[in-house]
């Protein structure tokens, strides 16, 4: 249960910066999206790789799923917030 939600925690982290990338794509911030892209995929690729070689795939994957839909949202309410500023 743990590893479960070590990648929770992780995927929840993964999530924001991938919501973060793909505002800085939105607002053609070349550098800025490159670097939060890179990052992105590490630990994407990481973390799959991390799920499929446990007995718990099913779990990890779930909560790895989960945690991108948490993740997205927190930072659309996040960004929406400041929008109305």
């Amino acid at each position: 249960m743990l590893k479960v939600l070590i990648v929770f925690i992780i995927g929840f982290i993964e999530q924001l910066m991938y919501t973060a990338y793909i505002l800085s794509v939105t607002k053609k911030q070349v550098v800025p999206s490159s670097i939060l892209m890179f990052t992105y995929m590490a630990i994407y690729l990481f973390l799959i790789a991390y799920a499929l070689k446990d007995a718990e795939t099913a779990p990890m994957l779930i909560a790895y799923a989960l945690s991108c839909g948490v993740g997205n949202y927190c930072v659309m309410l996040w960004e929406k917030r400041y929008e109305k500023r």
